[in-house]
């Protein structure tokens, strides 16, 4: 199929780091969450993370879980 979608980082990001909640954390779709992305910098962990902590209902506590989810996701599908 040649059709192309085009999704936002910050979508990625929230699907990775609420998978675990929802139970569909995954290896097969983390592999290819990780392929979609191509990279996962520092800058836009901490962005994302600062993103959410941000907005109402959010705070310190899940800047956190959120830093530290996708920098695990991270360090496990982009090993150097």
């Amino acid at each position: 199929m040649s059709r192309q979608v085009f999704v936002e980082v910050d979508t990625i990001l929230s699907l990775i780091s609420c998978a675990e909640d929802y139970g569909f954390e995954d290896d097969v779709l983390f592999d290819a969450f990780s392929i979609m992305l191509n990279t996962l910098s520092d800058k836009e962990i901490e962005t994302y993370a600062r993103t959410v902590e941000a907005e109402e209902g959010y705070g310190a506590e899940d800047y956190t879980v959120i830093k530290g989810t996708l920098n695990s996701f991270k360090n496990k599908y982009y090993k150097e």
